[in-house]
């Protein structure tokens, strides 16, 4: 990509400004594609030098692409950002950083687990699915992967042993779980060259003989999706991607929701909702999926109040989402705002629950 090019085929329209939740938030022309495009334009052509600060405020973009889906020139700001990142930052602390702040988080969840199991939400999850859970062989030939993310694997694990019982309830074998990061905080932080490694690392880790990629978490599945933006990704392994309801609506899995205290959050990574016959998508025209950004960006009051579901719309309410950043956000708003509500995965809200036949 050209980003010059790219760049100059900003037209100023600001159609962006309706539908950027990160311009909602704070109101400042200066976070929005228009407003960094007009700076970028004069870096081109007048030689403009560009600040730490506008590189640094690249990150507070939350790479929902919004405003391509709504650009008349389909300007790709995500990979704008990326590609300028790239070129200017001269180190990549933050994916190091990631890494690290999740293992400790992960070191911290398994002790609090030893000595207190059942005290928070995500531990008694996690015993009623994984405990409880028995390795089905099926006796059929289909096989399947499972890609489990970073979060699932640090932090909350029984998202991952719920989709493993719905994968194998749909009559396939796990072939293998793949636990590597999907290479999200490699690629927003714009370290190309190590999210090139990674991709071709996870690649080569899946089996031929495998019929479906899934994925329980959204974030994952639109960066893996990404890999044909810089790898020579094969078509049978962009075939083989696929989220983890839309597997369970192809392969028949019945699901019978009927609760009016059941709503479905939909990220703003997703062009479609859920297909779950009797729930609710909430109204909400700029959804708060990716709040934890905000949150780590120390952004948290403007996001909570600008972009926030009120609490008369989600109080007493359960939220299930496809997205394991969206969970944890959503649950982390409910708090700071003393909301009684609260935010599960797709796939533990199924088992949890029974809703599948």
């Amino acid at each position: 990509m050209d980003i010059k090019e790219e760049v100059y085929k900003c037209s100023k329209c600001g159609l962006c400004k309706s539908v950027c939740p990160v311009f909602i938030a704070t109101k400042n022309e200066m976070l929005l594609p228009r407003g960094r495009y007009i700076v970028l334009n004069q870096h081109f052509n007048n030689g403009l030098k560009l600040s730490g600060e506008f590189i640094k405020n690249l990150d507070l973009c939350l790479n929902c692409n919004l405003c391509k889906n709504f650009c008349p020139s389909n300007i790709d700001t995500y990979k704008i950002h990326t590609l300028l990142k790239e070129k200017y930052s001269k180190f990549h602390i933050f994916s190091f950083m990631y890494f690290v702040f999740m293992r400790l988080i992960s070191v911290k969840a398994k002790i609090f687990r030893l000595f207190n199991y059942y005290s928070d939400e995500y531990t008694k999850n996690l015993y009623e699915i994984k405990v409880k859970r028995k390795k089905a062989t099926n006796k059929s030939n289909k096989k399947a992967v499972y890609f489990e993310g970073c979060y699932n694997k640090f932090i909350n694990p029984s998202d991952k042993y719920a989709s493993l019982n719905l994968i194998e309830k749909a009559g396939f074998n796990i072939e293998k779980v793949l636990n590597q990061c999907c290479g999200y905080p490699y690629l927003s932080t714009g370290n190309i060259k190590a999210f090139k490694r990674n991709a071709q690392k996870i690649i080569n880790s899946v089996p031929i003989d495998c019929e479906y990629i899934i994925c329980s978490c959204d974030s994952c599945f639109d960066t893996l999706k990404r890999f044909s933006d810089y790898t020579n990704v094969s078509e049978e392994f962009k075939n083989k991607l696929i989220t983890l309801d839309k597997f369970i609506e192809i392969n028949n899995i019945k699901i019978n929701v009927n609760d009016e205290s059941i709503l479905y959050h939909k990220p703003v990574i997703r062009s479609e909702k859920i297909n779950i016959d009797g729930i609710k998508e909430i109204n909400q025209k700029y959804n708060a999926s990716l709040m934890e950004n905000f949150i780590l960006l120390k952004h948290n009051e403007k996001a909570l109040n600008a972009m926030f579901y009120k609490k008369e719309q989600v109080e007493g309410k359960t939220l299930i989402t496809t997205c394991q950043l969206a969970q944890r956000g959503l649950n982390i708003g409910f708090h700071k705002k003393g909301i009684n509500a609260k935010s599960i995965s797709y796939a533990e809200y199924l088992e949890l629950n029974k809703k599948v036949d």
